[in-house]
């Protein structure tokens, strides 16, 4: 029985706040349907930024892979081919990260504009 008095005033907590979150205008969503939106936008300026950084440095190490191969330098033709697997899986998860945004942010417009 002591136990059913701290239980019932947690319940009384999560339904006031359930119901003050019902009670939000449709202002108040639309302006944190912005903000996230605009987040959004700046997340994925940041993600092609990090995909034209990806892309300049597997160009170098495909470079320095092809040199190294030339001139017979078997260890540092590894540790190359072994950055270079590195970026590209960097970049294979950066893109698909992109893709993830951009999902969102569709969804965002139409909940927002709808």
């Amino acid at each position: 029985m002591q136990y059913w008095k701290p239980f019932g005033h947690y319940v009384l907590a999560a339904g006031l706040a359930l119901g003050a979150a019902a009670t939000l205008s449709a202002g108040d969503r639309d302006e944190y349907q912005r903000r996230d939106l605009r987040h959004d936008y700046r997340d994925l300026r940041g993600d092609y930024a990090r995909v034209d950084a990806l892309r300049a440095d597997i160009a170098r190490d495909r470079l320095r892979l092809n040199e190294d191969r030339r001139w017979g330098r078997r260890a540092a033709a590894s540790r190359d081919a072994a950055d270079l697997a590195r970026d590209e899986r960097a970049l294979r998860d950066q893109l698909r990260d992109i893709r993830r945004d951009q999902r969102d942010i569709h969804r965002d417009r139409q909940n927002l504009y709808r």
